[in-house]
């Protein structure tokens, strides 16, 4: 017997914020039952005021919808009325469960930043080591399948990490509402950070993908002998009624989606080099808006005249245009409508009733000793941002700076023929060079050189030689080619 979970049970979210309140006593209970008493004295405990009679209604919407059920169970009883009183218990529904812990979940989370933890990928890639050491047709079953999750449990937690920081990217990219901490926050922290991780995450994803490759031809067999668990044994034992949620690796779709995120294949890029490029594209948004922002207050960057336009267009318009003006700005459409319940203390009638038995309105005194609305005194000055540009021009030089002592030390170490170590600085302009003359010696040529910040960097094809550079990281090996870097004449 399967059961179809309806959607009617996320309506408390949109209703008063008492449903959640009760909802909130009900998840910390581990599916206790409890009486309507019950509830409202747990409410006035975490301070929420209701009246037993209230909360009873709630209690029975909520079991309408399906997000807590009457206890079936009124054990021993000695009188009708205890009977009836027993019986008056509600707990919650498993689905009610998962719900309230989504929502939760979703409504504390939505305007929190979660920081990717590229740590996961070393935990896969010794993971993937592991799996494609064992011998996946002899190797034992329980051992195999522990191998199987231990792959795929960083992996999940990774992938739900990345793709909510780089959809929070996407989304800031449209924003025009910064104020001075967040313009801080983005041209300070944001931008290099996520340079950073795209570095890190780059260099990390390629061993990845090899040990992905070479377990390719025998996933089949891996997710053959590796099935444990309960879904396993439900399947053994023919019980299609049931349904249980498998664990992720358990089938070959699973490694295929995992192969996704780190393996390119003709015509489909990796999702890893699908969110680098994604995120370059936003960062330069975020850049180009931080520029608009440094120059706040001149007509072509800003959004200030366009709004003191706007405001310059309903100050003078009469109320129906104002209307239409709003609706076609804002979408705010009228919000009069008959027979609906007056708004607060200072409109405490609907819209229906007339002027004639309606109260005395309260008027605004510029607009009952003056006949305007115009704001009088001086106007706000337009912010400098003298300060913030001479940081940015500061950042700016420094960057430069440490570009040029690396290219330095890069030139330094290649006149010696890459016998000391490299820094991580340098190692950057090392590989920044060398990937353009690589790409300048081509599949034919027989060498290539490429001149770049004032380094000529050149290839030549000389098979068996091995080009050793050592870092603090490693050692980087150049196969099959001569490796010169020089000093740009």
């Amino acid at each position: 017997m399967t059961t179809t979970i309806r959607p009617v049970v996320f309506s408390y979210v949109t209703e008063s914020p008492e449903y959640r309140w009760i909802l909130g006593v009900f998840a910390g209970t581990f599916f206790a039952e409890l009486t309507p008493g019950e509830v409202t004295a747990r409410l006035a405990e975490a301070g929420h005021d209701l009246d037993e009679a209230t909360v009873k209604i709630r209690l029975d919407q909520l079991r309408v919808w399906g997000n807590l059920e009457v206890s079936a169970s009124v054990g021993q009883v000695g009188t009708v009325e205890d009977y009836y009183r027993r019986r008056d218990r509600y707990l919650i529904t498993r689905v009610g469960q998962e719900v309230h812990d989504l929502v939760e979940g979703v409504l504390a989370q939505v305007d929190d930043v979660r920081d990717v933890s590229l740590g996961r990928l070393d935990q896969l890639r010794a993971a993937l080591e592991e799996l494609a050491r064992l011998d996946a047709a002899t190797a034992p079953p329980g051992r195999l399948a522990a191998a199987v999750r231990a792959v795929f449990d960083p992996h999940v937690a990774f992938s739900a990490e990345i793709t909510q920081f780089f959809a929070a990217i996407n989304q800031w990219q449209s924003r025009f509402d910064l104020d001075e901490d967040e313009f801080a926050f983005f041209s300070e922290v944001l931008v290099g950070y996520v340079g950073e991780r795209l570095e890190t995450l780059h260099r990390a994803a390629r061993p990845i993908a090899g040990l992905l490759t070479e377990l390719a031809p025998v996933v089949a067999t891996i997710v053959d002998r590796a099935a444990d668990g309960l879904a396993a044994r439900v399947a053994a034992a023919g019980l299609s009624t049931v349904r249980v949620r498998r664990a992720p690796g358990a089938a070959v779709a699973d490694w295929e989606n995992l192969a996704s995120w780190f393996v390119s294949t003709t015509g489909r890029p990796s999702r890893v080099q699908t969110l680098e490029r994604d995120a370059v594209d936003a960062v330069r948004t975020l850049t180009q808006n931080l520029t608009r922002l440094s120059r706040t207050g001149t007509a072509g960057s800003s959004r200030r005249v366009d709004f003191l336009r706007l405001a310059g267009f309903f100050a003078h318009a009469p109320a129906p245009r104002a209307h239409e003006l709003a609706a076609a700005a804002f979408g705010l459409y009228g919000a009069r409508h008959l027979g609906v319940a007056g708004g607060d203390d200072t409109d405490p009638v609907d819209g229906s009733v007339s002027w004639w038995d309606a109260p005395v309105a309260t008027v605004p005194v510029s607009l009952r000793e003056r006949g305007d609305t115009t704001s009088r005194g001086r106007t706000s000055r337009v912010q400098d941002r003298t300060q913030e540009r001479r940081h940015l021009l500061a950042r700016k030089a420094e960057v430069e700076k440490r570009a040029a002592a690396a290219r330095a030390e890069l030139l330094e170490v290649g006149a010696a023929g890459f016998t000391d170590r490299l820094s991580e600085p340098a190692l950057r302009e090392l590989q920044r060079v060398l990937t353009r003359a690589v790409a300048d010696l081509g599949p034919a040529a027989s060498s290539g050189s490429i001149v770049l910040d004032g380094v000529r960097c050149e290839v030549r094809r000389e098979p068996g030689t091995t080009t050793s550079v050592p870092t603090h990281a490693g050692a980087l090996r150049v196969e099959g080619l001569a490796l010169t870097v020089e000093p740009a004449p």
